[in-house]
């Protein structure tokens, strides 16, 4: 007689944890993809911002090239001011700038998943004469 409760107990525990799941995935699934687009628009105009570093020793002499030290350094000094953090490689007049940083969670960390990573890429070219149409 004491078990007749029994299996209604299971199913609201079953279906509560289903419902915190699948909530879990909503919210943190959408904050998540929030952080990538931030990280994707950051990472972009870093670059951009990476790529108008011209070395004016270049530039005065008729060759239009990136200066990599400064081009890291404004991409850099872009990604702190947008609080992130990344890495940024030049090669000839190309910068890439890689935010990496992680996604939070709200409601997954319920069942032990604290944060998400995130990582987003993204090049930029200098505008050049030799570039230019």
């Amino acid at each position: 007689m004491g078990e007749q409760g029994s299996a209604s107990i299971w199913a609201l525990l079953v279906t509560a944890t289903a419902f915190t799941l699948l909530l879990g995935l909503v919210v943190d699934g959408g904050n998540v993809i929030d952080a990538r687009l931030e990280s994707s628009r950051a990472a972009a105009q870093a670059a951009r911002f990476g790529a108008d570093a011209l070395s004016q020793p270049d530039l005065r002499s008729g060759r239009d090239q990136v200066d990599a030290a400064r081009a890291s350094a404004q991409a850099n000094s872009y990604l702190a001011a947008a609080g992130l953090q990344g890495r940024t490689s030049v090669q000839g007049q190309t910068v890439t700038v890689t935010v990496v940083g992680r996604s939070p969670t709200q409601i997954l960390g319920v069942i032990g998943i604290g944060s998400f990573p995130v990582r987003e890429t993204s090049t930029a070219r200098a505008i050049t004469e030799q570039g230019a149409p």
